[in-house]
């Protein structure tokens, strides 16, 4: 049934098209770069930005201090002199199609069976406000090495269905200069979604090497190749992944991932990914639209094959100081028509 899908030509297609897209990228114009105002998007990136573009010249003082700082945190200039910890609290005011991680609200047919879904196990949505904490670390060992921690906990409540559900994500990462302009990391990671009907848990090892990079007429670019290690309920699997982020000299910035995961038996899992993301300031807001499109195969369910494939588009905008919004829509097409979704996100942030 699924033998035209489960083909290596989907992994090939989705090489082929992140290098068109990453080829396209090299005919941007020539104007200067804007390193800080993409501080948010690749911290390794901005900083070999920074420092190349102030090599040879004069600056001012706040240039100065400014541009040390930044470099102390990754260990030079002596490096932090304590662990830096930040810490936040924030609510959060979103749409869930599935607070309570629920089935679709339709039969399922297979073949020439049909089941009836139990009418109180079906996915509610709705309106969900939540409130967050967030905290990270970071601390200095060696010049270009350091260590970065990250933990988020967060309770989110449904009004209307009167339910809520818990999120816990951390991570771990060791960050290591190999040469002025080479690295290799080296990171742990960890989710939890606990809702009324399911808990979805996720932990990965990973390693990456990646290398930084000015081309004139291009910009300055982050060209990182990894292997990962995911565990997931019931089955384990072996991820690689190329990515390349790019401050661009029109000031804007770009980021193309490909994910391939190897073929899990009998289980629904990861065959390619493609993800791909353009930043750029317009009417004085730094706006972000990504794009994601994912294939996953291998899935039995009562002796049917099952394949998904799902498209991702999402508009991301601070819309002041504090406040940022999140629009988006999501869609799977499935081989088994019970799996098929789609629909829109839409999450608002606030963040003191």
């Amino acid at each position: 049934m699924l033998k035209h899908l489960i083909k290596p030509i989907w992994a090939i297609q989705a090489i082929v098209l992140t290098f068109l897209i990453a080829l396209s990228f090299t005919w941007v114009g020539t104007a200067n770069a804007n390193c800080l105002m993409f501080s948010n998007q690749n911290e390794r990136l901005v900083n070999y930005c920074l420092l190349e573009s102030v090599t040879g010249k004069l600056i001012d003082e706040r240039t100065a201090i400014l541009v040390s700082q930044r470099l102390k945190q990754e260990g030079y200039f002596g490096g932090l002199t304590s662990p830096l910890v930040r810490t936040h609290v924030f609510p959060t005011l979103s749409h869930s199609s599935n607070i309570n991680g629920g089935n679709p609200d339709k039969s399922l047919i297979l073949g020439e069976l049909e089941f009836e879904g139990d009418p109180n196990l079906v996915a509610k949505e709705g309106a969900v406000v939540g409130a967050n904490f967030s905290s990270t670390y970071r601390a200095t060992y060696k010049e270009g090495q350091y260590l970065n921690a990250s933990l988020l906990v967060g309770v989110s409540f449904s009004p209307e269905h009167s339910m809520n559900y818990t999120t816990l994500n951390w991570s771990a990462c060791s960050r290591n200069k190999l040469r002025p302009a080479s690295y290799l990391d080296f990171c742990v990671n960890a989710s939890n979604l606990n809702r009324k009907l399911s808990i979805d848990r996720t932990e990965s090892v990973s390693l990456s090497l990646g290398h930084l990079k000015y081309r004139s007429k291009f910009g300055f670019s982050d060209l990182g190749y990894g292997l990962k290690r995911s565990f997931y309920e019931g089955y384990e699997q072996n991820q690689a992944h190329i990515s390349l982020d790019t401050i661009h000299e029109k000031q804007w910035y770009s980021s193309v991932r490909v994910r391939l995961g190897e073929a899990v038996a009998d289980k629904l899992a990861l065959n390619y990914g493609l993800d791909a993301s353009a930043t750029r300031m317009i009417g004085g807001r730094l706006i972000t639209v990504s794009l994601g499109r994912e294939f996953s195969n291998g899935g039995k369910l009562l002796g049917v094959n099952r394949a998904d494939r799902t498209t991702r588009v999402q508009v991301s905008v601070p819309l002041t100081e504090k406040v940022s919004a999140k629009v988006g829509y999501a869609k799977t097409d499935s081989s088994i028509d019970y799996f098929d979704e789609r629909g829109l996100s839409s999450n608002l942030t606030l963040v003191w």
